[in-house]
């Protein structure tokens, strides 16, 4: 092993004049055996890796030497002598689709099992093998006579954990015909294997133990959207192997009653609809022979839902239909690519005053029945441990084009434009535009007690061709829960624009920044305290608004930046959080033309209650 060791050391993570520090020493112990057991050296461990230190305390300085000693073996006379390491490959793969743990002794003894060979690999089972074998085939990436990696076999783990049908993946595996190469070493050969190499063999067991096939959920769950609270009732019904290929079919009905912060009114939204999906674990598309499904373990989703809406500001009813594929690159990134996504959108009715609300505005446009056809992708990259307290990186992005194949039909096929200029199809006007955002999110843990968290936010929409505004449920807000927490949802913007009161806030744009900061500390049992600030605002499109102070400018956009902060309390319970945030303007970009420009709230006004915004949540805001 002692040419691929040399020709790593340039991934070493010990470096010539850094600080000495066990934890890197321990750290390049870990790396050195993973290289290793991915290069085929199955038995290597850590433990084979030593260090000495030979200190000089005249300039505090360290030689270190990095020892790796081979593994001993006693010989005929009971003397030990040092043996090679050697590489190892699979000699036999045997395969366990529907293994039920507490059954298998008494099947095996009694003689109750099944073989089935298919492309070298062993299929054992009972009865039956209660899944399509193609499906296992196509995730597993250990064969007979293949060397051995500990990243395909953790892939291999992944893959079929991904696979919905199966409540654990367990791999275990078994060193056979240990014939070690005996004698003492020349040290000066680094040949590194030949063709009279010799391997070690391993058998591997790869044991699925399956879900329950139906289930059904019943939920009865309070809510907070943007900091209305409600109650949200759902019935789920759930057949995780529905054509026998691990298709997870699911179907779901859901009720949802809310009422906004500023009138308590049961009645002020109420919702209805459900959902029906169908995923499989394989890829249905186009360029099927390009697609590595061994390695990438894509799920490919269809699903088709229909929602009612009442709110106080309108009524309305979406009828969506979604296809698209899920798959995971690595152990932390997770891609979404939906190629088809159709949203028929009706307005049933608005309410006069919120129509007055928007009449002189742009956001006019965003409030009518309308088609939003999209195409998006979405990556999400987090490396959390979720068995461990440590700091962790969450990144989201997305992005989403909507309408430019409904607009280019409508051209080639020289569609006439309706009265206000846009293409239409079953008399339904439909939408165009790009839309992106990103959200940058950062955990630093300090100790078991104290932890800071740190997001950015960025959002930005543009309407094109067929529209002339974004589609209101693509249109950025900040305020509420998850946002300024000052502010209460959809109140805050767009720039410095002053609007009074609203009844019903609903204030949205096309651009969104955001940012903020929380310290996080545990205080008594199960209770959390936090500390925050929070910095943002929505703007509009130059041209798409004409409000005194509401598009978003280069020069101005900084000094339109709201600012609050606040104090929060938390009751963690494990399973779930629940979360009160009590938030404070400091910084008020609003300009109200009939008084004095004074944005700094605290040095400008009393103190009041009225002037704390209360906010509660599920979890933590980010």
């Amino acid at each position: 092993i002692r040419q691929l060791v040399l020709a790593d050391t340039a991934n070493r993570l010990i470096k010539r004049n850094d600080l000495f520090d066990v934890d890197i020493l321990q750290a390049e112990r870990e790396r050195i055996e993973t290289m290793l057991k991915r290069n085929g050296y199955f038995t290597f461990s850590k433990n084979f890796i030593t260090f000495t230190a030979d200190t000089n305390f005249r300039n505090n300085r360290v030689d270190l030497n990095l020892i790796i000693k081979n593994p001993l073996r006693a010989d005929e006379n009971g003397k030990l002598k040092p043996i090679r390491f050697k590489r190892y490959k699979f000699r036999n793969v045997f395969i366990y689709p529907n293994y039920d743990p507490f059954r298998f002794s008494s099947y095996r003894d009694n003689g109750e099992l099944d073989t089935i060979c298919r492309a070298s690999v062993y299929y054992v089972f009972h009865q039956n093998t209660g899944v399509k074998l193609d499906v296992i085939e196509a995730f597993n990436q250990l064969k007979p006579n293949e060397m051995y990696s500990v990243d395909q076999v953790n892939k291999t783990q992944q893959n079929l954990s991904q696979i919905r049908l199966f409540k654990f993946v367990n791999i275990e595996l078994e060193e056979i015909e240990a014939k070690e190469q005996t004698g003492e070493i020349d040290f000066s050969d680094i040949d590194t294997g030949s063709e009279s190499e010799e391997f070690g063999y391993l058998n591997c067991y790869i044991q699925l133990v399956p879900h329950t096939l139906q289930s059904y959920q019943v939920e009865l769950v309070g809510t907070n959207t943007s900091g209305s609270l409600g109650a949200e009732g759902t019935l789920n019904y759930q057949h995780k192997n529905l054509f026998k290929g691990a298709e997870v079919f699911d179907i779901k009905f859901r009720g949802l009653v809310e009422t906004a912060q500023q009138k308590i009114n049961l009645n002020n939204t109420l919702e209805l609809g459900g959902s029906m999906g169908l995923t499989t674990p394989k890829y249905i598309g186009p360029y099927t022979s390009h697609v590595r499904v061994d390695k990438y373990a894509p799920n490919t989703q269809l699903t088709a839902s229909y929602s009612f809406q009442r709110r106080p500001e309108y009524t309305r009813m979406i009828a969506g239909l979604q296809f698209g594929y899920v798959w995971k690159s690595s152990r932390f990134m997770l891609h979404t690519l939906n190629p088809i996504e159709l949203n028929a959108i009706s307005i049933q009715k608005i309410s006069p005053e919120f129509q007055a609300q928007i009449d002189t505005t742009f956001l006019k446009y965003s409030y009518i029945s309308q088609i939003v056809t999209v195409s998006s992708y979405n990556l999400v990259y987090s490396n959390q441990n979720v068995k461990k307290a440590s700091s962790y990186s969450y990144i989201r992005f997305n992005l989403e084009l909507s309408g430019n194949a409904l607009q280019a039909i409508s051209k080639l096929s020289d569609r006439p434009k309706n009265s206000n200029g846009a293409y239409t199809f079953f008399d339904t006007e439909f939408s165009q535009f790009v839309r992106s955002d990103i959200n940058l999110t950062y955990h630093q843990v300090a100790d078991e007690n104290n932890s800071f968290a740190y997001r950015l936010y960025i959002g930005v929409g543009y309407p094109y061709g067929n529209s002339r505004a974004l589609p209101f449920e693509k249109r950025f807000f900040t305020g509420g829960a998850n946002g300024v927490r000052a502010w209460q949802a959809r109140s805050l913007g767009p720039g410095s624009y002053y609007q009074p009161a609203e009844r019903f806030p609903n204030r949205t744009a096309d651009i969104k920044i955001e940012a903020n900061f929380e310290y996080r500390f545990r205080m008594v049992w199960k209770l959390e305290g936090a500390m925050f600030i929070d910095c943002g605002n929505i703007w509009s499109m130059p041209k798409l608004d004409d409000r005194t102070g509401a598009t978003f400018e280069w020069n101005k956009f900084y000094e339109q930046i709201a600012i609050g902060s606040g104090l929060g309390i938390r009751l963690n319970l494990g399973f779930f959080i629940l979360r009160t945030d009590f938030g404070y303007k400091i910084f008020d970009p609003a300009i109200n033309p009939n008084e004095p420009y004074k944005p700094w709230v605290p040095f400008n006004r009393k103190f009041s209650i009225s002037d704390i915004t209360f906010n509660f949540g599920i979890g933590y805001p980010f």
